[in-house]
């Protein structure tokens, strides 16, 4: 009786399986690598690295007259066996995670969702290794990067996101982030908005993203503004980004920012800066050689110019093994300016990285 009625509970499951559409994706992603940078003592190490590795769930329900709930759960994981944290913790839905609905007028999501400014990265085309804690072949606009601009490119937590449909090359997004936060006596923390403007069409590309973080610092708001564009048919590809930010109270977790000279407080400045970078890459059958060079211009703040620039640029070699397997080599470099040196307290202003990495996706 038992065993029919097991049989009879796993027919009846067949039909739900059928009907619910779940698809099972990720992307696996290890190599080697030569890092020198501040962890290590600038000392040149090699090691064994996960390259960003990921596993998700997606599924949609049609729900009839064009319209469909979609969802996904996606978590980040380390091939390497050496564990992290953030997206690397293995943790479940630590990457993009969300439920909504898709129809002929857009789509809209709930969850963790990816932000406009990690949608703006045209001339970020290469895959680093978790163990370069310098991030040396990504461009000097993205957070962490960017000294200042310790928000974006990343996902909006508590999110809902709006993506509008095409619309002869055109489409927007707008998304929210919600705060959840409000201390006694104070203003609403960590409420974040979002806007982008893109348009693609004959191979030319190009988009606006707005990122604003509210009341930073009582009630001034900081916002990240960038800007791309580019060309990406007959085996070319060519991307420019700039971005400008204006970012309050955001050198707080900046270690050397009392000696400066002159010094200024952490955490309680308007920071300005300006950041752009260029890639252009050109596939010759199964290879595909990529340049990228990106320079974080000297920041002002509170009106005082600082060194706080930077150059950074890396070569990359692709080669396709097939359509789902990618092999990918490198070498990138990053050289600090005097006061950014001294804020992120670095005994040296130049960091390294040789990598060597394949990527399989399933």
């Amino acid at each position: 009786m038992k065993k029919i009625a097991l049989a009879a509970a796993i027919a009846a499951a067949i039909p739900a399986f059928a009907q619910a559409d779940v698809n099972i994706y990720g992307s696996l992603r290890a190599g080697v690598s030569v890092t020198k940078n501040s962890t290590n003592n600038y000392s040149s190490t090699f090691g064994v690295d996960d390259f960003g590795s990921r596993i998700g769930f997606r599924g949609n329900e049609d729900l009839g007259n064009g319209l469909k709930t979609i969802w996904q759960i996606e978590s980040g994981l380390t091939m390497d066996g050496a564990g992290g944290t953030g997206t690397a913790s293995g943790a479940l839905a630590t990457r993009e995670t969300y439920v909504g609905v898709d129809s002929p007028y857009g789509k809209l999501r709930v969850g963790y969702l990816t932000d406009v400014l990690g949608d703006t990265e045209a001339t970020d085309n290469f895959y680093g290794p978790r163990r370069d804690s310098a991030g040396a072949n990504f461009p000097l606009y993205e957070a962490g990067y960017e000294i200042f601009g310790d928000y974006g490119d990343s996902r909006y937590k508590n999110s809902i996101r709006y993506d509008s449909p095409d619309l002869h090359g055109f489409n927007a997004t707008l998304q929210y982030g919600a705060g959840e936060k409000n201390n006694a006596g104070q203003m609403k923390q960590g409420e974040q908005y979002g806007m982008r403007l893109a348009y693609q069409n004959s191979g030319f590309f190009g988009a606006w993203a707005y990122a604003g973080l509210l009341n930073t610092k009582g009630g001034s708001n900081s916002t990240i503004n960038r800007i791309e564009g580019g060309y990406s048919a007959n085996d070319l590809y060519l991307a420019a980004t700039y971005q400008w930010s204006n970012v309050y109270g955001a050198g707080s977790t900046l270690p050397g920012a009392s000696k400066l000279s002159p010094a200024f407080a952490a955490g309680t400045n308007k920071l300005e800066n300006t950041s752009w970078a260029l890639n252009a890459a050109y596939t010759i059958g199964n290879f595909k050689p990529s340049i990228v060079y990106s320079k974080r211009n000297d920041a002002k703040v509170d009106g005082i110019r600082y060194s706080t620039g930077a150059t950074q640029w890396a070569l990359g070699l692709d080669y396709t093994v097939s359509k789902r397997t990618l092999l990918e080599a490198g070498y990138g470099q990053i050289k600090e300016n005097h006061d950014a040196q001294t804020l992120k307290q670095l005994s040296k202003d130049t960091s390294s990285v040789y990598w060597a990495m394949i990527k399989h996706n399933f």
